[in-house]
């Protein structure tokens, strides 16, 4: 550790010597002596004498204020950083969206999460523009889909102090709770693509005169050819009032018609109302 500090100190010294005969500016000291000392734990820590939290600090990178983030603006050759999910990463390469003037320059140096899914890039609003629980479930999905793709294809620079991590980078009681909504959001779609592998969709139509007629046959619902046809039954999912026509196979149709419904996890299934057990099609009216 004080060989660590011994070659801190010896590059601050120098650099304040270079800033004073070359004007350089306090950031980019900042930056060359961040580097400088990852570079100097990366290689520490191969051996037993660095603590593990100074082996760790690279995975939280810097933390950043909002008032701090909002410099990275790409003004005065200042990088452009923006943050989604209290994350923060250096879009500097994608200057032709993110630069002054561009369609996703409304996101830099801000976390502006809830925006990714409103697409909503006029008004900000500092107590609302993160605020992502109130999001459907699937809206959730989609921004950690975005997380990811800023990850893959950006540079990740540290964490936002705020809604998502607290002032030592550590996640907040709110990110917790964002995490747990996800993974309910993750599970439900895992079942709702489970129940149309299991019952495709059915082919529907509207017409004045007959009102909405839905039928089944061996590609209805994906378009994949499948050995069976199936029969129209309506399938209710989870906190939804309104249904949706999946295609039963006959193997089930006793179960579903005996009680009037069946449950299958989350879901329920019931007949048509005024549809014969057996008929290939069924009409309805809203």
């Amino acid at each position: 550790m004080f060989g660590l500090l011994r070659h801190l100190f010896k590059l601050q010294f120098l650099f304040v010597v270079a800033a004073v005969l070359g004007g350089i500016y306090h950031t980019e000291i900042r930056q060359f002596l961040r580097r400088q000392t990852d570079n100097y734990l990366d290689q520490a820590g191969q051996d037993a004498g660095i603590p593990l939290a100074f082996q760790a600090a690279d995975e939280v990178g810097t933390l950043f204020t909002p008032a701090e983030l909002a410099k990275f603006n790409g003004e005065e050759g200042r990088p452009l950083y923006l943050a989604l999910l209290g994350s923060v990463f250096d879009v500097s390469r994608g200057i032709k969206h993110y630069g002054s003037g561009c369609s996703y320059n409304f996101f830099v140096g801000r976390d502006a999460s809830v925006s990714f899914i409103s697409g909503d890039f006029e008004s900000y609003n500092p107590e609302t523009a993160d605020d992502v629980l109130t999001l459907k479930p699937d809206d959730l999905i989609g921004l950690a889909g975005w997380r990811d793709f800023y990850q893959k294809d950006y540079d990740y620079k540290g964490r936002l102090i705020g809604r998502f991590y607290n002032e030592k980078g550590a996640l907040t009681t709110y990110h917790h709770k964002f995490l747990e909504l996800l993974e309910q959001a993750r599970d439900a779609k895992r079942q709702v693509e489970e129940l149309r592998a299991r019952y495709p969709g059915c082919n529907i139509e509207w017409s004045e005169e007959r009102g909405t007629r839905v039928w089944c046959t061996t590609t209805s619902g994906d378009g994949k050819e499948r050995s069976w046809i199936g029969y129209p039954r309506k399938l209710y999912s989870r906190g939804n009032k309104s249904f949706q026509c999946a295609c039963v196979p006959d193997s089930e149709l006793d179960e579903i018609d005996a009680g009037g419904k069946v449950a299958r996890g989350d879901a329920m299934l019931k007949p048509y109302d005024n549809c014969e057990p057996q008929a290939r099609e069924c009409f309805y009216r809203v």
